[in-house]
């Protein structure tokens, strides 16, 4: 559980039985707490001001693969289902972290899987009624919303990607999520909302990577965490 990765207009969109494909825009918000704040002097206007947060994210989405970026800034982040990674690509550095998306971190370092409920809500998102599925970690939680007759998503494309246990998550779902609420115990609580739904054709050069090579100088043997250089 981590990377903070990084409203015109109101579209509702119409039940589909096909994937979505196109680009979802979140509203982003986030509450630090008191005491995390104070130890840290971390504020949200700091990290802001840091490029740490970002006021929105743009999501796209296509066969199994997605591109995340905020809406200001110079960093993307990637998963291609084939690689099964997420890449986070910085025009102002050769360095590109990743992480291997079949491993959830908590799962693998505790030897324990969070608990996974689904309920109903009351929670309108752009005139939509959602339900949410609420993953549990020692560490925090994760809250998805959702409804199943829009931005539909078949689960299978993304068997693999256990990170933020997303595909638990779909298999639930079968929908992206409407919004997302992550609360990190004792640190912060971020929540993604969606404000704008662009369905539209997606080209696969937007997924394209530099050429990479495994580094060196950060090598890593555990964990989910990977590191490549641009060549």
């Amino acid at each position: 559980m981590k990377n903070i990765i990084l409203i015109l207009f109101l579209i509702p969109v119409l039940a589909s039985s096909q994937n979505f494909e196109g680009t979802l825009v979140y509203k982003n918000d986030i509450e630090i707490a008191e005491k995390f704040s104070k130890q840290f002097g971390m504020t949200k206007e700091k990290m802001m001001e840091s490029g740490k947060f970002f006021e929105e994210t743009l999501i796209t989405y296509k066969n199994g693969n997605y591109l995340s970026k905020p809406n200001k800034g110079k960093i993307k982040v990637i998963y291609l289902s084939d690689r099964n990674e997420i890449l986070t690509l910085d025009k102002t550095s050769d360095l590109v972290p990743a992480i291997k998306a079949e491993i959830d971190l908590e799962t693998e370092l505790k030897e324990k899987s969070p608990k996974i409920t689904i309920e109903q809500t009351d929670e309108i998102i752009l005139s939509i009624k959602c339900s949410k599925v609420i993953v549990e970690w020692e560490t925090g939680t994760y809250e998805y919303f959702f409804n199943s007759d829009y931005l539909k998503m078949d689960s299978a494309l993304y068997t693999n990607h256990k990170y933020d246990m997303w595909s638990e998550y779909l298999k639930l779902s079968n929908a992206l999520p409407l919004k997302i609420v992550k609360k990190m115990d004792g640190m912060m609580t971020i929540t993604m909302t969606l404000k704008e739904i662009k369905e539209h054709s997606v080209k696969d050069k937007i997924f394209e990577l530099p050429k990479l090579e495994l580094s060196k100088e950060f090598a890593v043997t555990k964990g989910n965490q990977i590191y490549y250089e641009k060549k």
